[in-house]
């Protein structure tokens, strides 16, 4: 140990030194994590730590009367420089440099240094403490090209990016000025976000600042309307975060112009609109077209021999035919206003049930009611829901030409109640139940599809459900979910 030690006896250092006061310079050499050399005025080691050992690789006794070898060729002018510096009694403390390894590597360095003076106040030893900041420096390198890496990607980001700080913009990249209309970025810097951000979509903004902002959540995509700086609108789906942003907190957004989007989705909206109006038109002209056929023929025929009864008949037939299916147009594009009151189901079923029953006896069918509520009110317009469970029953008897059962059930399941209608006829197959409920596709020779299209209308607005599941040779099940009156519970 004592060759690791610097002499505190007479000489250089000056004077005999007090025992206690070499055992805590000892201390602090030899436990000290930092590496720790000690060097004459002319620059010859006088003594070094274990932790400089390690660190540099060179041995105490390698070192002591040796200029010191850690210093770079490219680095010895400036480090005498520093040397006299030091000797003036300037101190530095933790400035960063490179050190060079008995083994020819460099490796990155902090140094503290300062002078010894001896009982005279004057310089006889400068003291160097070096920590090994390699990993630091990596750390930092990486850091520094993951920092500009992202930053290229977002200079060049085809969206929009920009920082905010309370409202007010603090970073923005070339895309975000472009799609605001302005000229450079510089020209947003400092401004608030609600300059740009449309009346229409100020209030859903200014919560989803306050949920990154208190609640420290990013929050999901959303259609947001935008104004340029020449006040023209746009539409734009952001999405942001809250980050750290120079040492603040801040509120990062992503967004992209949907202007196009929309236009788009608008287009292809009328596109699909014009091509369902071409469909009902063309449907529409075949389903008037067979019964004008036959009033046109039998016109024809009363013509040569107009004492004919059955031909007047059979033209009242037909042309009432185009009534009902004038009526049912009528009534899926403007039905009539409704006058909504509390209606009891079970009443509103017997009625049904009642005007159903001599179509089911002529058919053969047998009407099973099984309601497990006395009491199941909705709120409605009767003749409405009424239509619709007429067109059910109607159905499940014409399925059912050869003779069944159709149960009618009446349930309470949970804030609903269930009416649900069981028959035993033919059933649907599964490509044909993908159709129900589109115009002029019937499961019956007689129907136009409407009868269903305009039930499951009417459903609807009546905050309903109704839903179909069937096998063919076993039957059909309909299901239809009303929500319950709550005075009735």
């Amino acid at each position: 140990m004592s060759k690791r030690l610097i002499n505190y006896g007479q000489g250089q250092m000056g004077e005999q030194q007090p025992e206690d006061s070499t055992e805590k310079f000892k201390s602090f050499m030899e436990n000290n994590p930092d590496a720790i050399s000690i060097v004459d005025l002319e620059g010859k080691t006088l003594q070094v730590n274990a932790a400089f050992e390690e660190l540099f690789g060179w041995t105490n006794d390698e070192l002591i009367g040796m200029p010191f070898p850690i210093i770079p060729d490219f680095l010895k002018e400036s480090v005498n420089e520093l040397h006299d510096q030091i000797k003036a009694g300037v101190q530095k403390k933790g400035f960063e440099t490179v050190r060079l390894r008995k083994d020819g590597q460099l490796i990155d360095v902090s140094i503290s240094l300062f002078n010894i003076r001896d009982n005279e106040n004057e310089p006889c030893a400068l003291v160097f403490v070096y920590r090994d900041i390699t990993k630091q420096k990596l750390a930092e390198a990486a850091l520094k090209e993951s920092e500009q890496r992202y930053r290229s990607l977002v200079e060049v980001s085809p969206e929009a990016i920009f920082v905010h700080r309370n409202g007010i913009i603090e970073y923005m990249n070339p895309m975000g000025a472009k799609m605001l209309g302005m000229d450079s970025v510089e020209d947003i810097i400092g401004k608030s976000v609600f300059q740009f951000v449309h009346l229409e979509s100020r209030e859903s903004v200014q919560k989803r600042i306050e949920i990154m902002r208190d609640d420290h959540q990013a929050v999901g995509l959303l259609e947001q309307k935008f104004i340029r700086l020449d006040g023209q609108a746009f539409y734009g789906e952001t999405l942001g975060l809250p980050i750290i942003y120079k040492g603040q907190p801040a509120i990062q957004v992503f967004c992209r112009d949907i202007t196009e989007r929309k236009k788009t989705e608008e287009l292809l909206c009328k596109s699909n609109m014009l091509s369902a109006v071409g469909q009902m038109a063309a449907g529409i002209a075949h389903e008037i077209r067979n019964p004008l056929t036959t009033v046109k023929g039998f016109l024809q025929l009363l013509k040569e021999d107009p004492e004919q009864k059955d031909y007047l008949e059979m033209i009242v037939s037909e042309i009432e035919k185009i009534e009902i299916l004038a009526n049912e147009f009528l009534s899926l594009a403007e039905p009539e206003a409704k006058v909504c009151e509390f209606i009891q189901l079970n009443d509103l079923l017997d009625s049904v049930i009642t005007l159903a029953e001599f179509q089911a006896i002529l058919n053969d069918v047998e009407i099973i009611k099984e309601y497990n509520t006395d009491s199941a009110s909705v709120f409605g317009e009767p003749n409405q829901l009424k239509q619709v469970f007429t067109n059910v029953v109607n159905n499940a008897i014409e399925a059912m030409p050869n003779g069944g059962k159709l149960h009618i059930q009446l349930n309470h399941e949970g804030d609903s109640v269930m009416i649900r209608f069981i028959d035993q006829g033919c059933g649907i197959s599964n490509e044909r139940m993908k159709h129900l409920g589109q115009p002029f596709y019937s499961t019956s020779e007689k129907g136009t599809g409407f009868g269903l299209m305009v039930s499951a209308k009417i459903i609807h607005e009546h905050n309903g459900e109704i839903h179909f599941s069937s096998e063919v040779g076993e039957g059909t099940i309909v299901d239809i979910s009303l929500p319950i009156n709550e005075s009735s519970q």
